[in-house]
């Protein structure tokens, strides 16, 4: 019963899309404008900086708030709170009421690794920033939280509940991400300067010389 409680008390949180409803509110669906994807990105691309904040705010929250709610009524049961933050994540990428086309989850992601250990949260944000300003690529941040979390669990020997939900969700986002893989591999990934990825580039030129 708990395990059930902490998996719709985590997808519930997460299915509460906020990119979707400020859509809804100006009167269009975000995912049928800008990248098509309802999630904080194209809320920027769509409905300017505010809309960003405001969606990037909550979305990590959701999986923050989960697992914080779960700690509190269960005290002691750290995987049983892992779990409904993973969850979080699940329901914000698979929303029940969108046809199960939600965002990427990777800000829902953040939300979880910092609500497990805030420390680790902080030194995560700093080397994929650096990384991603570095590369021009935004999803080399993503990456660093997607490798290095579930790498964090397994070395501090966290619950097999947490190591596994941490791979899984881990894996997902990393599938959702596969677009912009492609893209990269196509040289059609737009970097955070608004142009081409500068590492991508910079192979394609040493490869003519």
């Amino acid at each position: 019963m708990n395990y059930l409680i902490a998996i719709l008390l985590g997808y519930g949180l997460g299915c509460i899309n906020p990119a979707y409803l400020l859509g809804i509110l100006k009167g269009f669906d975000i995912r049928t404008k800008g990248t098509f994807n309802a999630g904080a990105s194209n809320a920027k691309v769509t409905m300017g900086w505010p809309a960003f904040f405001i969606v990037v705010a909550y979305d990590i929250l959701k999986a923050f708030i989960a697992v914080l709610l779960i700690r509190h009524f269960y005290p002691g049961q750290e995987g049983l709170a892992i779990l409904a933050g993973c969850m979080a994540i699940i329901g914000h990428i698979f929303p029940f009421y969108l046809q199960f086309k939600g965002g990427k989850g990777f800000a829902s992601y953040i939300g979880l690794v910092f609500a497990v250990n805030w420390k680790i949260g902080i030194i995560l944000v700093v080397v994929g920033l650096a990384l991603s300003f570095l590369a021009n690529w935004i999803v080399m941040a993503t990456l660093v939280f997607v490798i290095c979390f579930p790498i964090y669990c397994i070395l501090t020997k966290a619950p097999t509940i947490t190591i596994v939900a941490a791979l899984a969700v881990s894996l997902l986002i990393i599938y959702k991400h596969l677009n912009n893989f492609k893209k990269l591999k196509r040289g059609e990934e737009i970097g955070i300067n608004g142009k081409p990825v500068s590492f991508l580039l910079k192979k394609e030129s040493s490869n003519i010389e």
